[in-house]
């Protein structure tokens, strides 16, 4: 079991968390290659039932889903004693696994995670909730009013919807109860779009509804008083009808706050802030106090905040930064009560009242080109933000952002000074709303070149002492140098590679240490790079792979997007090693590839082969045979045809073999299929110098690659005017060629820079390259 540090403050939970703010020689150009699909044998885990439980107490929990059969070990990411009971063949089952959970009074609350890892892989993410309140099952019996299943007061409700039916429930209170109705519904992962009823059970009359809360991801909430004492019944259902044992929710039922966001919504590394609650039913919840950690990992902090009654609500994030963070202060709806935000800095503001209008001042320098970005919805505020940039002396309009364009550019400004002095931030609501809910972050940060680096897959498995390809995606933002990739956090996994300058992809091996026994991991991957002299990091972003994997989840709890899960799963009976002649591939021409394998004493059976991972564009998947019971090597080609674009592009393929009950996989390194020009061009000299009516001649040397032997067609461009050249081939197989250069009688005087030899391999359809430039000058006769 692997637990994330937890710095306690009331109910305060840090965790890590990484938000995701070509020529024709970089690797997989603009489209990089499709992730490598999960192992077909990892465990997958359908929705757990319930999807939570309440701390300090102990549960059996049975999973649900397949391969579950010969766990190793069930991840959580929050503190807990896990036993697997071996009664009643529990460990041999594919389809269903029991699990006892022992979670302490003092675990966080709040959004978690669980994994499950056998000896095959590891399983899909599921979130699992940590909650104060007692928990009650959902009977299954409750489709009509009639049958509302009785609930006590405080409690949260783990159900499920049914097609074409309701959820209904019956609670009993005093006159004058207030309480809060929160369903995590799709936030938990699941398909559902809930929507949630009151009705007074004498009248059977509505009294309340909800659907699609404001910062909640579709799913609904609402805070009622009672005026009357009496029976009450709530109806859970999804939007559309649908149902099944994905549609599972999570209906808390307490006199607690449902706070949307904090404020400030986010805090500056290594500081103490006060915070407070914004959202609706917050009145009467104290102000925390943060020491706000200094680790530059650690990216988010949960916050639970405590109602009056006692009770918390669910809790919201707080967002760490390096900027200074500053609150809105009212009055600023007009110019000349503006807030002032300091360069590099941020401020949160809220539109309390429809229409509202915060005005913001900065100070900007000349030349200095900012960015202005307004964060919203990725850290749960419903707010969309339209932001209207002004000369502060004049009023004159500057730029203002446009809401046709795709988030998150819909809120963003870039802007270069044009000389120095203030500048005036209009911020309004899109729509003009205001209310408790309608909080935003706005940063105002010098625009400098970065990247962000990410992975299409979030999990991963291999053998102690073996290694897993990660597959690794590059989004530059101006900057082209390299970066520097490495697993950190698990002392059992390693691994690091450099994504060379320009490219947009690359593969990390993983490897894990030769004595790791069998069970999962949970490890990050820090991306540097030294950027105009100053080292950048950044975690490497799972975000697409985990909302994925939880039926689209836009927003998955932010600690979740930068984890990679790896499992030590049984070691394969062999070993597979790959090579490539020649080392350098071109278009047009084929490659030859080999593996090898190394066979366990006694294994002697048929190994297969998955489609290889990583190919460049436009090259087909090769049919790879299998190799034979009595073989020990396979040769195949590559069909590097004349459409595969240049580039080096890490490749690796998986093997599999069956013995009696068990199929084993292993995958071969990684290795760089290099495809380059079949040729580069020399000249020699490198100034010719010519009087008008003379010749002279240059020599051409060719350096041939990839195995490339056929004739190379040349012709000297941009020669000066009246210059010309002849013709000449390099021919098959050999190295030099000679072209006479001859100048015309009125050839005038001067010299050219620019001019180059231009080489054509017409068998490679034509392929293409240029020498370097050299030298004509044309001196006076």
């Amino acid at each position: 079991m692997r637990m994330r540090t937890v710095f306690q403050i009331g109910s305060v939970i840090p965790l890590s968390l990484c938000v995701c703010l070509g020529s024709p020689s970089v690797s997989w150009g603009q489209k990089p290659p499709p992730p490598v699909p999960p192992n077909p044998q990892a465990p997958v885990l359908a929705m757990p039932a319930p999807m939570g439980m309440q701390r300090g107490t102990t549960m059996d929990l049975v999973l649900t889903g397949a391969n579950l059969a010969g766990p190793t070990a069930l991840w959580t990411g929050f503190p807990s004693k896990i036993t697997i009971p071996a009664e009643d063949k529990n460990s041999q089952d594919n389809s269903k696994l029991k699990v006892r959970l022992e979670v302490p009074a003092d675990a966080p609350l709040g959004y978690h995670a669980v994994r499950l890892a056998t000896a095959r892989g590891i399983s899909n993410i599921r979130i699992f909730c940590i909650d104060e309140l007692p928990q009650v099952i959902e009977t299954g019996m409750n489709r009509t009013r009639d049958a509302a299943q009785q609930l006590p007061v405080p409690c949260v409700v783990a159900g499920r919807t049914e097609a074409e039916q309701s959820s209904f429930f019956k609670i009993t209170v005093p006159a004058g109860q207030r309480l809060s109705f929160d369903v995590l519904g799709h936030r938990l992962g699941g398909p559902i779009d809930p929507q949630l009823s009151l009705y007074s059970a004498k009248t059977g009359r509505e009294i309340a509804y909800d659907n699609d809360s404001p910062g909640c991801q579709t799913d609904p909430r609402l805070t009622y008083h009672f005026k009357e004492a009496g029976d009450y019944l709530i109806e859970v259902k999804d939007v559309l009808n649908r149902g099944g044992a994905d549609y599972g929710y999570r209906l808390r039922i307490g006199d607690f706050p449902l706070a949307t966001v904090p404020i400030p919504m986010a805090a500056k590394r290594g500081s103490k802030v006060q915070i407070q609650f914004a959202g609706p039913n917050v009145e009467g919840v104290a102000p925390i106090e943060v020491a706000v950690p200094a680790d530059p990992a650690v990216n988010v902090i949960w916050l639970a905040p405590k109602g009056p009654s006692g009770l918390h609500g669910w809790p919201v994030a707080l967002a760490l930064s390096d900027l200074e963070e500053t609150i809105e202060q009212e009055p600023n709806n007009e110019p000349a009560k503006a807030n002032r935000i300091p360069v590099p800095g941020a401020v949160t503001g809220r539109f309390q009242q429809s229409d509202d209008t915060d005005c913001y001042l900065f100070d900007g320098k000349k030349g200095q080109k900012l960015l202005i970005e307004a964060h919203t919805l990725e850290l749960y505020s419903p707010t969309l933000v339209y932001m209207v940039l002004k000369n502060a002396k004049t009023g004159a309009e500057i730029a203002k952002t446009d809401p046709q364009k795709p988030p998150p550019t819909d809120q963003r400004l870039e802007f270069t000074p044009p000389e120095d002095g203030d500048y005036l931030l209009d911020v309004q609501h899109i729509n003009l709303n205001g209310g408790p809910s309608e909080v935003y972050r706005i940063t105002v940060t010098p625009s400098l070149p970065g990247f962000d680096v990410s992975l299409g897959l979030e999990r991963y498995d291999l053998a102690a002492g073996a290694l897993a390809p990660i597959q690794l995606v590059v989004n530059r933002r101006g900057y082209a140098g390299p970066i520097d990739v490495s697993v950190v956090g698990s002392p059992t996994i390693s691994g690091a590679v450099t994504i060379k300058a320009g490219q947009n992809a690359s593969v990390l091996p993983a490897t894990a240490k030769p004595d790791a026994p069998m069970g999962p991991h949970i490890a990050t991957l820090l991306a540097k790079a030294t950027i105009d002299g100053k080292q950048v990091s950044q975690l490497v972003s799972t975000r697409v792979p985990i909302s994925q994997s939880l039926a689209g989840l836009p927003f998955p709890p932010l600690h979740l997007n930068d984890q990679v899960a790896v499992a030590i799963r049984e070691r394969a009976p062999f070993a597979l090693a790959v090579a490539v002649d020649p080392p350098e591939a071109t278009p047009g021409m084929p490659t030859q590839v080999t593996i090898t394998v190394k066979r366990d004493p006694g294994f002697m059976e048929e190994i297969a082969f998955n489609p290889p991972a990583g190919l460049p564009p436009n090259l087909a998947a090769p049919k790879i045979p299998n190799i034979a019971k009595d073989k020990n090597e396979l040769k195949f080609s590559l069909d590097v045809n004349a459409k595969v674009p240049l580039g080096e592009f890490p490749i690796f393929f998986t093997g599999k073999a069956k013995v009696p009950n068990k199929e084993f996989l292993e995958n071969t390194p990684p290795f760089n299929l290099l495809v380059g020009s079949a040729f580069e061009l020399k000249v020699e000299p490198a100034v010719v110098t010519l009087k008008p009516g003379d010749k002279a001649k240059v020599k051409i040397s060719a350096t041939r690659k990839a195995g490339y032997k056929g004739p190379i067609a040349l012709d000297l461009r941009k020669l000066p005017p009246n210059v010309t050249a002849g013709k000449a081939t390099i021919a098959m197989d050999q190295a030099t060629a000679e072209v006479e250069v001859m100048a015309a009688a009125n050839a005038a005087p001067g010299e050219t820079k620019d001019v180059d030899a231009l080489g054509v391999a017409a068998p490679l359809a034509n392929q293409q390259n240029a020498s370097p430039a050299f030298t004509v000058r044309v001196e006076k006769k």
